[in-house]
């Protein structure tokens, strides 16, 4: 299980990051929307599924951390989406971080992390990125969710818009074929990309008692949480919005009742 993960991991840094092996005059077809939309969209009652993020999350850490980092995320963050501050430390020790250089040897040595910490990367530096992906280091994902055209649905759509191409389809690739050790799928430019499937149903197992997630199911998860990732105060940002659109409402309302009424005693009318 280990290992599918990891190349499931591996599998993601070509989906979301890199460009596509050959790029035909197709564009990418329309990010497709879950179920019901998302919750964060929209002003009025704008919000972030929390549990679903806390999947994600899980999403992320088995899978997508093998070789993604998320440098902007603290684990302390993490109580925004529900989890406990008991929690948030087991889950912040569960990474290794570089602690600070011994006073007396400079040695610098790895330790557990702890709540005030951000999520490291997977590898110690870029090159060390770059040559366990084929040369490409793969992006942080802290803010993949706005960097993507269609947001959270470009990156729940690629995760599960793996399909065989009809004849049809074939025809519009160059040479009318899949480049061998390349996969078809229509959330991406040219419809052609360098990567296998990076989920499979049950890859990840969600908390006691909740069955098998599927794609589809994981794909909603990791977007939503990748989403919030990339616009944590997001719901405060609406919702001030909101109240200051009222707010004008009501100053434009008292602004041309003022008017009336001193129209109405300068010019009689």
């Amino acid at each position: 299980m280990k290992n599918k993960k990891i190349v499931a991991g591996l599998a993601l840094v070509a989906g979301l990051s890199l460009p596509a092996l050959a790029l035909a005059s197709t564009d990418a077809e329309e990010p497709m929307q879950p179920p019901g939309g998302w919750p964060q969209d929209g002003i009025i009652g704008a919000h972030f599924d929390r549990q679903a993020a806390q999947r994600g999350f899980q999403v992320y850490k088995e899978v997508c951390h093998n070789c993604h980092s998320l440098k902007y995320v603290a684990f302390r963050n993490l109580e925004d989406l529900g989890f406990n501050e008991a929690e948030v430390k087991a889950i912040a020790a569960g990474f290794m971080v570089q602690g600070e250089p011994d006073s007396d040897t400079g040695e610098v040595k790895d330790r557990p992390g702890k709540p005030f910490d951000h999520i490291p990367s997977p590898f110690p530096n870029p090159e060390a990125a770059a040559a366990s992906n084929n040369g490409a280091v793969p992006p942080d994902l802290s803010l993949m969710a706005k960097a993507r055209e269609g947001g959270p649905s470009h990156i729940y759509s690629v995760l599960q818009g793996y399909k065989t191409p009809t004849a049809e389809e074939l025809k519009e690739l160059p040479g009318g074929k899949v480049p061998e050790g390349s996969y078809y799928n229509p959330y991406k430019a040219g419809h052609v990309i360098a990567m296998p499937p990076p989920l499979s149903d049950g890859l990840v197992q969600y908390g006691d008692g909740q069955p098998q997630p599927t794609v589809q199911q994981m794909a909603y998860d990791v977007s939503t949480f990748l989403a919030w990732a990339a616009e944590p105060k997001l719901e405060q940002r609406k919702r001030m919005g909101f109240f200051y659109e009222i707010l004008l409402l009501i100053v434009c309302g008292l602004l041309f009742a003022s008017y009336k009424r001193i129209s109405k005693r300068v010019l009689g009318h």
